[in-house]
């Protein structure tokens, strides 16, 4: 891949994702509180609303940092490990993780974000500093095909958010699943993750524009619809960062 195409991709990548991140933030304010369905860190904190406020001015000005490619460096590891432990929270109610479809998906949702910012940071370093690169790809491969697990545990709820005018909903969920789980060994293994990576951002971003934004045009002031485009747009820009790490990965 030509240096100054990669830069593009990264660039894109690093817009997708950030946008997702202000947008967590500014939902976070308008909330001003934990609350489901705004998956970076668990509802069940509940410190009041100060632990929200102050989540929502960190991952604003990241957001915007990002986004006008500032110290993208320093906030993209603050910000992956930040993410990575708000995670981790997660698990201490390790139950509703494991034997819950909705616990599962938040965690990994936040695991994904925090590995596309570790991905981020190690393509933002220097060949001997990107040792955030391969943890934060191992981290998305294994949210994918987790997430690809979960379309045939749950085909016919998943099936059910589809937009009525497409036809053979439970084949799509199927496919879906199956493609997940592909490109997710393809990164941890490094086979053909370039376009597996590529594949995940055809599918990611047309979940946004055929599914999400359209929920979000029918329901302005739902604040989960919100947060799932959100969550999609930002694994969107990961799967660009994923691309055009691949090169970098084989040669680790």
């Amino acid at each position: 891949m030509a240096k100054s195409q990669s830069a593009s991709i990264v660039s894109f990548g690093r817009s997708f994702f950030a946008l997702a991140i202000l947008g967590f933030g500014v939902e976070y304010a308008i909330a001003g509180r934990l609350r489901v369905g705004l998956p970076l860190i668990p509802n069940w904190l509940r410190p009041g609303n100060i632990l929200a406020y102050a989540m929502a001015a960190v991952l604003v000005a990241a957001g915007i940092a990002l986004l006008a490619a500032w110290r993208v460096l320093a906030v993209s590891l603050t910000l992956g490990l930040l993410l990575l432990l708000t995670s981790c929270l997660y698990l201490q109610h390790i139950a509703v993780v494991f034997h819950t479809g909705n616990g599962r998906t938040v965690f990994l949702e936040a695991l994904s974000l925090a590995s596309a910012a570790l991905v981020l940071h190690g393509l933002s370093a220097r060949r001997a500093a990107r040792l955030s690169l391969m943890p934060g790809r191992i981290l998305f491969a294994f949210a994918m095909i987790v997430f690809g697990a979960q379309h045939f545990m749950y085909t016919a709820f998943i099936a059910a958010l589809v937009p009525s005018w497409i036809p053979y909903h439970s084949f799509w969920i199927i496919f879906t699943g199956l493609a997940l789980i592909a490109a997710g060994v393809a990164i941890a293994t490094t086979i053909a993750d370039k376009l597996a990576s590529f594949g995940l951002f055809a599918l990611f971003f047309g979940w946004f524009v055929l599914l999400h934004a359209p929920r979000v045009l029918h329901a302005l002031h739902n604040l989960d619809e919100w947060a799932s485009a959100f969550v999609v747009l930002g694994l969107a820009g990961a799967s660009l960062l994923l691309a055009a790490s691949s090169h970098h990965a084989r040669r680790l």
